[in-house]
């Protein structure tokens, strides 16, 4: 008789498989993240993106059989999730894309592209955008580009000139600077109470205000179901993380367009990012709890906004 394994050892398996995964793409990562980022324009999307784009190109990988160019592999799927979302209604450019993540901003048409993201998503089909982005911001041949979005070089040269041409259509004017990161002042109950709990590295207040059927997701890392399995793991973690270190700070913010805590040690005077907490909250008490700790470009953007130091340095790259 067959030995069938149990959902825990499939569940072994894949974690093995995920991470193996995981460390073949992760020199491609950050561009991916980046990619998504210009795409969606916000940096909840481009994660949200990102998370997705990994999830299916994993998924889908047991049944390619052929040699893959990794990075036309992530670019592609991730192009074709937000290109479908579009369709669909639910994507829309919320952000500026910030101009000091500009990796060479001496190329005039990169600059300029970089600088007219939202525009050029009002006069560009989704198709035509992510030609104009792949081409004139990550610098893919025609070929390439065409082959990510599964379309012809020849209509990649017309997004191009289509493109190009709404840039010269642009009206000039002086940049608007915008704020990212703005205090908040608690909305309930709840929230006091977790941002007094971080303050005071105290598990216990943070558990009791967590419902018995919380969703805990550790993004890129795990997912929780239950306050019991959240308490002996990730809670047990952060206790045990945040009492090694000094003195800790919570702020409430609004960090684009999203409310957050954002938990932070003082050395001396400065501050340095240590992570960053998104909850929901139903009928006084925590529905869903998400940590943000192992974004590496999320948490890193998030820093310069808060304008701290990054603490998390020890969370990239660890799988």
């Amino acid at each position: 008789m067959e030995n069938k394994k149990s959902m825990s050892e499939i569940g072994e398996d894949l974690r093995q498989a995920e991470s193996s995964y995981k460390k073949t793409i992760e020199p491609y990562r950050s561009a991916l993240w980046s990619y998504c980022y210009r795409l969606t324009g916000s940096p909840w999307d481009a994660e949200d993106l990102v998370q997705e784009t990994l999830l299916k190109s994993l998924s889908i990988l047991s049944k390619v059989f052929q040699e893959m160019n990794i990075k036309a592999y992530l670019f592609r799927i991730a192009t074709n999730i937000w290109i479908d979302q579009h369709r669909r209604g639910k994507a829309e450019i919320v952000d500026v894309y910030p101009m000091e993540m500009v990796h060479d901003p001496s190329g005039s048409i990169q600059f300029q592209t970089l600088e007219n993201m939202e525009f050029l998503l009002k006069h560009l089909t989704p198709k035509q955008f992510a030609a104009l982005l792949l081409t004139d911001v990550f610098l893919f041949k025609a070929d390439e580009a065409a082959d990510i979005i599964g379309t012809t070089r020849g209509a990649v040269y017309a997004s191009l000139e289509r493109g190009r041409s709404a840039l010269k259509s642009i009206p000039k004017g002086p940049a608007q600077s915008r704020e990212h990161a703005v205090n908040l002042e608690p909305s309930n109950v709840v929230i006091e109470r977790l941002l007094e709990g971080f303050r005071n590295k105290d598990a216990k207040v943070i558990a009791s205000l967590l419902h018995e059927h919380v969703r805990t997701e550790i993004i890129h890392a795990g997912i929780e179901y239950g306050k019991e399995e959240t308490k002996k793991n990730s809670l047990r973690d952060w206790e045990e993380s945040a009492q090694r270190q000094g003195e800790t700070v919570a702020l409430y913010k609004n960090l684009w367009g999203r409310p957050v805590i954002a938990e932070m040690e003082r050395r001396e005077e400065d501050l340095y990012l240590t992570n960053i907490h998104s909850f929901e909250v139903e009928e006084g008490a925590v529905m869903n709890w998400r940590f943000y700790c192992f974004s590496w470009e999320l948490m890193n953007l998030a820093a310069k906004e808060l304008k701290a130091g990054l603490n998390a340095k020890c969370f990239q790259n660890q799988y």
